[in-house]
C-alpha cells in the first residue's frame, strides 16, 4: 500500500533532496510528524543526509507569534482578574459561578481570533442581538438589565484580557493565531527555510492567511490528501474545503499538489462491513472478536479509531491474547482510572459536611476506596462497624481520628481552607507513594505521580491567585485538570496494533481500519454548539457552525477509508438513551452510492447468550450438620426460626445453621423493624406500672397523655439520629405515635363500653421442652384477661387479615408460610403457655394488627372455634413434631423454595 506520506516524500525528494536540512515540514499533528520521519528514514536508507525539521501547525503558530500557549486553567483565572477589574456597573459573579461560563467565553474569543474577525463590529453586533432577544415593551427587570450590561461589556473584557496576556508573553490559541498573522512578515524576512505543508483540510482564516503567505515564497509547497472520487462529485461534503482552496488560490496552483494524482484509491474493490451492536461495551468486545481473525503481521498495519475516546479502557481489556504489541496514541485520561474516584470522594466528604459533622454515606464511601483500604488496613473495618452498630448518621471527626497519621489526614476537618486541602492531599499522596514503593506496585506509583503533578499545579495556582476561596471551587479546578491530565502509554509508535482517536489519525494510512461509535451525535458530533455566539451571527461572520464540523468529520472518516483494504465500521443499534440507535449518515452515504465499486455490507452482532435453567439450591445434610441442628434444638427453636424454615429451608440453613446474619446497615430512614421495636417497647413501658390491675378509663387517659413522650423516648433508645423532625423520619415518627395512640384509644372505648381488662404479662419469655431433645422458646408480647377470657396477644405493625389466622388444613400450616405463618406463630405461644402454666377453659390466641386496628383482636380459629382447647394443641403438637422431624432428618436436604 502506498500511503499519502509515501507519495509526499517521493515528491519532496525529487524536488528538495539537496536541501533537506533547510526544509521544514508542517503537519496537522505531532503524531503525523513521527510517522513522516519514519517513512522518510525508510526511503533514505543507505544514504547520508540531515533530516528536515517537522512541526505541527500549533508549534509553527507559537513560533511565529512569539507567545506561549497558556493552559485553559490559567486562562480562566487570568480572565477572572480582568473581569473583576472591568465589572464596575454590577456586582461581579463569584469565582465558582464565573467558572460556569468562562470556558465558553474563552472558546468564543478563540473562534473570533482564529478567523481574524474585526472585534469592534462583532461585539457591537453581538450585544445588539442579545438586547434584541430580550426586547420588551415593559420595563426590564434587574436580572435582564444586568444581563445586557454584561454583553455590552464583553468587548472591554476581550480587549483588556488580550492586553493582559500579551504583557505576560502568553495567550490563548486564537490569540496566538491573530498575533502570528501580525508578526508574519517579520518572521518570513528572518528565515531562509523552505516550508512544506502536508495533509491539511479545514483551515481557519488565520491559517489560510499564513499558508498563502508562505506559499508566495520560492520552493514552498503544499500537499493535499483528497481522492479524485470526491473531487469529481461536487456535492460530496468530503471535498468541501480543499476544493474551495484550490479554486480560491488559483494564483498558487503550481504550489499545490493533490494526492492521489491519477486514479481513485477510495472507490476500489475493497471490503467495508458495517455492524450494529448493542451498547458501547458490546462494540469493544466485538473489536476483540474481529482482531482474533487477524494474522500477527496484519496487526502491524491495523488501526482502531475510537469515535468515543472514553472506550479506551474497556477496549484494552477486550483485546485478544495474540495482540502482543499495542500503541495507544491518545493516552489514558486520568479521570478514567478508578483511583480518581478517591479524591472526588474525599472532596465530597468535606463539601457535604453538616457543620463539623460528616454524612455517614460519604464516610463509608471513602472507607471503601482502594487507597483508603491500602492505608488503613484492619482499622477501616472497625470504623465501618462503629458507624453501623451505633447507627451514626452524622459522624464527627473526633469519632474517627486517632493517633494514626493516615486516619488523621483522611478525616480531619479542612475548615473549607484550600491551603489545608492541598497540603493534606500532597501529604497523603506522599504516604501512599511510600507504601506502594515498599509493595513494589509500579503502576500505582505511575498513577500517584500523575496525581502529584495535578495537585502541585493546583498548589501553584492557589499560591499565585487569590480566587480559590473554597473547597468547592478547588474541586471544580481539580475536575478541570483531571479531564486534561493523561497517562501516556510507553510503546513502539510504529509497531503493533494502533489505537487512536479520530484527530490522531490525520495524514496516517492503514490497510485495516476498525472504527467504533459511528452514530449520529458521535461521528459526526451533531448540532451541539458550546458557544454564546448565535447561529445567525456565525453565518454573518463566516464562523464555523455544526455544518463545517460535519464536513470536517466527513473528511477524516472518508480519508481513513481511502487507502484501506478492509474496514469494520461499528455502531450502536440499541434505540435507547441519548444519541443511541441512529447510525451515522456516513454509513448511509456508503450504502447508497450508486457508483460504488467497494463491497459494502451491513450486519448485526450480539453476544452469545446461554440461558441456564434456574436450579433451586440444595444442601445435603451431613452427620456434622445434624449434630449442629440437634444442639440448636436442645437450646430451643423459636417460632421465628420455624416459620423461616417453612418460608424457605435454605434461608433457615443460612441463618440458623451457618449463623449468617443479615448485613447490618446504617438506618438513614427508620426501618420497618425499628418502627416495630419502638411500638412494642412503648406499649410495654406504658402498661408495665398497671400489671395485674384492672384497667380503668382514668388509667387509659393517663397513658394517652404519656404516649407521645414515651414514643419519643423509645426512638432515642432505638434509633441514633439527631433529628427525626424532617422528611421520611418525621412521617414514620408520627406513624409510631399514631399506632400507639390508636391502640390506647381502642382499649379505652372497649373499657368504656363495659369490658373488664386485666393485663397479666408483658413481653413474657417462655421456654418449654417439646420432647427430650427439643425445646421451644419465644416471647409473648402480651397476656391479659378480657371479661374472664385469657388472651395471648402478638403485636404486628404490618397488616394482618383475619383469614391468616383461620386453620383450614393442618398440612398447609407447616408448609405455606404466606397463608398460615401467623397462625403457626400464635399456636406456638399457646403451646408454650399450656406446657409451662396451663391454659384455662376460656382462652384465645391471636394478633393485634396496627394497620388493621379497626378489626380489633384477630382470633386464631379452627372450624369457627376460637377457644384454645387441649385437642387443638394436641393436633398442633403432632404437626409441629412432624416439622421438627423433617428439619432433623438427614435424608431430607435443605431445598430452596421457589419465590
Amino acid at each position: 500500500m502506498t500511503t499519502f506520506i509515501d507519495e509526499v516524500i517521493a515528491d519532496i525528494l525529487s524536488k528538495h533532496a539537496q536541501n533537506l536540512v533547510n526544509t521544514v515540514i508542517v503537519l496537522p499533528s505531532k503524531r503525523a510528524g513521527a510517522f513522516f520521519n519514519k517513512r522518510l528514514r525508510a526511503q533514505l536508507e543507505g544514504s547520508f543526509t540531515f533530516l528536515p525539521k517537522t512541526l505541527s501547525i500549533e508549534e509553527l503558530i507559537e513560533d511565529v507569534s512569539g507567545l506561549t500557549a497558556a493552559s485553559s486553567t490559567q486562562l480562566q483565572v487570568e480572565l477572572y482578574q480582568i473581569y473583576l477589574q472591568e465589572c464596575t456597573e454590577t456586582e461581579p459573579d463569584s469565582f465558582l459561578s464565573f467558572l460556569g461560563w468562562a470556558q465558553i467565553l474563552i472558546g468564543d474569543f478563540n473562534e473570533i481570533d482564529r478567523h481574524l474577525i474585526s472585534q469592534e463590529s462583532f461585539f457591537d453586533y453581538l450585544s445588539a442581538v442579545k438586547e434584541l432577544n430580550q426586547w420588551s415593551a415593559d420595563q426590564p427587570t434587574e436580572l435582564i438589565s444586568n444581563y445586557l450590561k454584561f454583553w455590552r461589556s464583553v468587548k472591554q473584557y476581550y480587549t483588556a484580557f488580550a492586553e493582559h496576556l500579551k504583557s505576560k508573553g502568553m495567550g490563548y490559541q486564537g490569540m496566538l493565531y491573530r498575533e502570528s498573522v501580525s508578526n508574519l512578515d517579520s518572521y518570513l524576512d528572518n528565515t531562509n527555510n523552505t516550508y512544506i505543508f502536508c495533509g491539511f483540510n479545514a483551515l481557519n482564516r488565520a491559517e489560510q492567511h499564513l499558508i498563502k503567505s508562505f506559499l508566495e515564497r520560492r520552493d514552498t509547497h503544499i500537499y493535499w490528501d483528497l481522492d479524485p472520487y470526491f473531487t469529481e462529485d461536487q456535492s460530496h461534503i468530503t471535498s468541501r474545503f480543499i476544493s474551495q482552496y484550490l479554486h480560491e488560490w488559483s494564483e498558487l496552483k503550481e504550489k499545490s499538489t493533490v494526492f492521489p494524482k491519477a486514479k481513485s484509491n477510495f472507490n476500489t474493490p475493497k471490503n467495508i462491513t458495517a455492524t450494529g451492536i448493542a451498547q458501547n461495551i458490546g462494540q469493544v468486545k466485538y473489536v476483540g472478536q474481529i482482531l482474533e481473525g487477524f494474522a500477527p503481521e496484519e496487526l502491524n498495519d491495523t488501526a482502531i479509531i475510537l469515535g468515543d475516546e472514553n472506550l479506551l479502557l474497556p477496549l484494552l481489556n477486550s483485546l485478544p491474547p495474540q495482540v502482543n504489541a499495542v500503541n495507544v496514541t491518545m493516552g489514558l485520561a486520568l479521570n478514567q482510572i478508578t483511583q480518581a474516584a478517591f479524591f472526588e470522594t474525599w472532596f465530597q466528604l468535606q463539601i457535604n459536611k453538616r457543620g463539623s459533622e460528616y454524612y455517614y454515606k460519604d464516610v463509608l464511601s471513602l472507607l471503601d476506596q482502594p487507597y483508603t483500604i491500602a492505608l488503613l488496613g484492619s482499622t477501616r473495618s472497625k470504623l465501618k462497624a462503629k458507624i453501623t452498630s451505633e447507627n451514626l448518621i452524622y459522624v464527627t471527626p473526633q469519632e474517627l481520628i486517632n493517633n494514626t497519621d493516615a486516619i488523621n489526614l483522611l478525616f480531619e476537618d479542612w475548615q473549607d481552607s484550600t491551603d489545608t486541602a492541598l497540603a493534606r492531599s500532597l501529604k497523603l499522596i506522599s504516604l501512599l507513594k511510600e507504601q506502594m514503593q515498599n509493595e513494589q506496585k509500579w503502576l500505582e506509583l505511575e498513577f500517584l505521580a500523575a496525581f502529584e503533578r495535578l495537585f502541585n499545579q493546583l498548589s501553584d495556582l492557589n499560591a499565585q491567585y487569590p480566587y480559590f476561596n473554597s473547597v468547592k471551587t478547588l474541586r471544580q479546578f481539580y475536575r478541570d485538570l483531571l479531564q486534561k491530565e493523561t497517562l501516556d502509554f510507553k510503546g513502539d509508535p510504529y509497531q503493533g496494533l494502533q489505537i487512536m482517536g479520530v484527530l490522531e489519525s490525520r495524514v496516517i494510512d492503514f490497510k485495516h481500519i476498525i472504527i467504533t461509535s459511528l452514530n449520529e451525535g458521535t461521528l459526526p458530533s451533531g448540532k451541539s454548539q458550546n458557544s454564546f455566539i448565535p447561529f445567525d451571527l456565525k453565518i454573518e461572520y463566516n464562523l464555523p457552525t455544526y455544518r463545517e464540523k460535519d464536513a470536517i468529520y466527513a473528511y477524516h472518516f472518508f480519508r481513513l477509508l481511502q487507502r484501506a483494504e478492509t474496514a469494520h465500521l461499528l455502531f450502536n443499534n440499541e434505540a435507547s438513551g441519548l444519541n443511541s440507535g441512529e447510525k451515522s449518515r456516513f454509513l448511509l452515504q456508503l450504502a447508497t452510492d450508486s457508483n460504488a465499486q467497494y463491497r459494502y455490507s451491513e450486519t448485526t452482532a450480539s453476544a452469545s447468550v446461554k440461558i441456564k435453567p434456574s436450579e433451586l439450591k440444595t444442601v445435603l445434610k451431613t452427620p456434622q450438620l445434624i449434630e449442629s441442628l440437634k444442639k440448636h434444638a436442645q437450646s430451643g427453636f423459636s417460632p421465628s426460626a420455624l416459620t423461616t424454615y417453612i418460608r424457605n429451608p435454605i434461608d433457615f440453613y443460612y441463618k440458623y445453621v451457618l449463623g449468617i446474619e443479615e448485613l447490618e446497615e446504617v438506618e438513614d430512614t427508620i426501618a420497618h423493624n425499628t418502627l416495630g421495636t419502638v411500638v412494642h417497647e412503648s406499649l410495654e413501658q406504658l402498661y408495665k406500672p398497671y400489671l395485674n390491675e384492672i384497667l380503668s378509663p382514668a388509667i387509659l387517659k393517663t397513658l394517652l397523655k404519656q404516649c407521645d413522650a414515651e414514643v419519643s423516648h423509645q426512638f432515642e433508645l432505638c434509633y441514633n439520629i439527631g433529628n427525626i423532625k424532617t422528611g421520611k423520619n418525621l412521617i414514620i415518627f408520627n406513624v409510631a405515635k399514631q399506632f400507639v395512640r390508636n391502640f390506647l384509644q381502642t382499649e379505652l372505648k372497649q373499657i368504656e363500653a363495659g369490658s373488664e381488662v386485666l393485663i397479666t404479662g408483658l413481653e413474657l419469655k417462655f421456654e418449654t421442652q417439646i420432647r427430650p431433645d427439643v425445646k421451644l422458646k419465644g416471647t409473648v408480647d402480651r397476656m391479659d384477661r378480657v371479661n374472664g377470657t385469657l388472651r395471648i396477644l402478638d403485636y404486628k405493625t404490618g397488616r394482618v387479615e383475619a383469614g391468616e389466622l383461620v386453620i383450614k388444613d393442618w398440612e398447609t400450616l407447616i408448609s405455606d408460610y404466606k397463608k398460615q405463618s401467623k397462625a403457626f406463630q400464635v399456636l406456638c405461644y399457646a403451646l408454650m403457655l399450656a406446657r409451662e402454666k396451663g391454659i384455662p377453659e376460656q382462652a384465645e390466641a391471636g394478633i393485634i394488627s396496627f394497620k388493621n386496628l379497626g378489626r380489633g383482636f384477630l382470633k386464631l380459629s379452627e372450624s369457627k372455634e376460637t377457644l384454645i382447647t387441649p385437642e387443638l394443641l394436641a393436633t398442633f403438637e403432632t404437626y409441629l413434631n412432624k416439622l421438627i422431624d423433617e428439619i432433623l432428618d438427614i435424608n431430607i436436604p435443605f431445598t430452596e423454595k421457589e419465590v
